[in-house]
C-alpha cells in the first residue's frame, strides 16, 4: 500500500502521532516530518494540532475520504489479480498456425516446461485470422503467428522477419523470365508472369488475396485452381510435384524443410515481408510465462533479443 495512505489514515484513526508512529513502526519525528511535507505537497493543512492531539480540518476531512476510497480500490484491485493469478496458475494456453505443430511440440512446449515443471500447456492450432479470434475472445493466453499488420489492443513480439515469396516448381522455366532486382531477396517476375502462373489455393484463396491482391481486379483467373489445401505443408507439397505455385512468407518454407524442393522468386514494385511475432493480451497475469515462451522461440531459432 501506498505509505501516504497508510500514514495519514493512521494518524486519522489514532489522533495523534505517537500512537500512530508505534503502529507503523516508524519513530514520531519521521512520522511528523512525513506529514509536514505532505502539508506542504498539497498546500493545505491536513491536521489542526492541539498539543498531542491531531485533529482533521476540513481539507483534511476531505484528503482522508479520497484516500479511504483510493485503499478500498487498491484492495480491490489486489483481490481480483489474487483471483486471476490463482485462475490462470499452472495453465498456458498456446494458439499456432499449423505449419508449426513440430516444433511447438517437440521443441517449444519442452523447453518450456523445463523451467515451470507444473505447467499444463494447452495447445490450438488454427489460422492467424481464427487464433486472433481466440485471443480477444480470453479462449488463449497468447499465440505464435505471422503478422503484416498489428493492432493496438494487443501486444506484439516480434521474432523474425520474412520476405512473401512464390514458390514454384523446381525447373519451372521462371529462372529464364526472371531477373535480379536490388533489394530483392529472390530472383525477381513480373506481375504478368505471376499472374500467368497456375495457383494451387487454400481455402479462399487466402495467401494471394493477402500478399498479392493488388492484381486479382487486373487478373481474376489467378483465383481459378483445381487444387485447393489446407495448410502450407500440402501445398509445398503440391508445389514440389509440378501441380502449381503458391505465395506465402519464405520461412514457412524454411519452417517446412522445403528449401531445396522448390524455386522462390521475388514480385511486385517493392519487397513484401511479413513478421513471425508473439501476440498477446497487454493486460495478461502470464508475464513470466510468456517470457520464457519468448526466451525458447529465440534461443531455437538463433534469434537476437
Amino acid at each position: 500500500m501506498d505509505k501516504t495512505i497508510e500514514y495519514v489514515l493512521e494518524v486519522a484513526r489514532t489522533g495523534g502521532i505517537a500512537r500512530a508512529a508505534r503502529n507503523l513502526y516508524i519513530t514520531p519525528s519521521a512520522l511528523s516530518k512525513f506529514i509536514i511535507q505532505k502539508e506542504r505537497e498539497l498546500g493545505v493543512r491536513i491536521f489542526n494540532r492541539e498539543g498531542n492531539q491531531f485533529t482533521l480540518t476540513y481539507a483534511g476531512e476531505q484528503y482522508v475520504r479520497m484516500l479511504t476510497s483510493l485503499k478500498a480500490q487498491e484492495e480491490k484491485m489486489r483481490l481480483e489479480m489474487k483471483r486471476l493469478a490463482e485462475l490462470y496458475m499452472g495453465r498456458l494456453r498456446v494458439g499456432f498456425q499449423m505449419f508449426y505443430a513440430e516444433t511447438m511440440t517437440t521443441r517449444i512446449i519442452p523447453t518450456l516446461q523445463q523451467t515451470f515443471p507444473n505447467l499444463r500447456v494447452l495447445l490450438k492450432e488454427d489460422y492467424a485470422a481464427g487464433l486472433e479470434s481466440s485471443l480477444l475472445q480470453n479462449q488463449l493466453d497468447l499465440i505464435l503467428t505471422i503478422t503484416d499488420e498489428e493492432r493496438k489492443d494487443l501486444r506484439y513480439l516480434r521474432m523474425q522477419e520474412s520476405p512473401v515469396v512464390l514458390a514454384a516448381p523446381r525447373n519451372s522455366g521462371l529462372a529464364g523470365v526472371s531477373s535480379m532486382n536490388e533489394g530483392f531477396a529472390y530472383p525477381w517476375l513480373t506481375d504478368d508472369v505471376v499472374a500467368g502462373q497456375q495457383y494451387v489455393l487454400d481455402p479462399e484463396a487466402r495467401s494471394i488475396r493477402r500478399y498479392a491482391g493488388y492484381l486479382i481486379k487486373t487478373h481474376p483467373e489467378m483465383l481459378e485452381g483445381d487444387i485447393t489445401v489446407s495448410n502450407a505443408r500440402t501445398a509445398l507439397l503440391a508445389v514440389k510435384n509440378g501441380l502449381g505455385c503458391i505465395i506465402l512468407p519464405e520461412l514457412l518454407v524454411k519452417e517446412l524443410g522445403m528449401e531445396s524442393e522448390v524455386e522462390l522468386y521475388c514480385y511486385g514494385a517493392a519487397p513484401a515481408s511479413v513478421w513471425l511475432s508473439i501476440v498477446y493480451n497487454p493486460q495478461t497475469v502470464l508475464i513470466d510465462e510468456i517470457t520464457e515462451f519468448e526466451a525458447a522461440i529465440r534461443t531455437y531459432y538463433k534469434l537476437k533479443s
